[in-house]
């Protein structure tokens, strides 16, 4: 007795590749595509001190543009001195889609540092 291979069909093919489509359209649809400004106060210098920064954006800058690791540590340094003399004090940031899904593996939800602007 011979066996024989079973193949899907080409109907069930279809419904897989549609399946698999619709699974990454939503990854994309679900994933941040623009940039966001973001305008952070002194909560996140004392939630976060200069070496949990700079280790974060060690690991994150062969995901982000030239330079972008380097501004938001010279923002961080800013935000900090600025604190020292000033608990109101703020900085606003630009945060790339890069960044973004970078800080929600992480786990960090910036947006609870977000303060109004002055």
């Amino acid at each position: 007795m011979v066996e024989q291979k079973r193949t899907p069909s080409s109907k069930r093919n279809g419904i897989n590749a549609f399946g698999a489509a619709f699974i990454f359209g939503a990854a994309l649809w679900s994933t941040p595509t623009l940039a966001q400004d973001l305008r952070v106060g002194c909560s996140l210098v004392q939630q976060y001190d200069g070496a949990q920064v700079k280790l974060l954006l060690e690991q994150a800058r062969p995901m982000l543009a030239q330079g972008e690791a380097d501004a938001l540590h010279a923002k961080y340094i800013g935000l900090r001195s600025d604190c020292g003399a000033n608990h109101n004090a703020s900085r606003l940031i630009r945060l790339s889609p890069a960044m973004q899904r970078l800080l929600d593996e992480y786990g960090v939800n910036l947006g609870r540092f977000a303060v109004a602007a002055h």
